[in-house]
């Protein structure tokens, strides 16, 4: 699997390999991205911040919206 890094600013993007984060998917992932690329401190409309969706680990299955 694949993540998608979008570049609003340049208009650029790219696709990288999930490493570490392969297995996670959902809140597990947006948390894992966020924990460890957005400062503490961040300002929520910086351009440190980032925006990240995810689909879970059940997207694609029967029980998608079982919750």
């Amino acid at each position: 699997m694949k993540i998608l890094r979008i570049n609003t600013r340049t208009k650029s993007f790219k696709f990288e390999e999930l490493g570490e984060l392969a297995g996670l998917g959902g809140r597990a992932l947006t948390s894992r991205v966020v924990n460890k690329e957005v400062p503490a401190n961040c300002h929520p409309l910086s351009a440190e911040n980032k925006l990240i969706f995810a689909a879970g680990v059940l997207a694609p299955t029967n029980a998608a919206n079982s919750g």
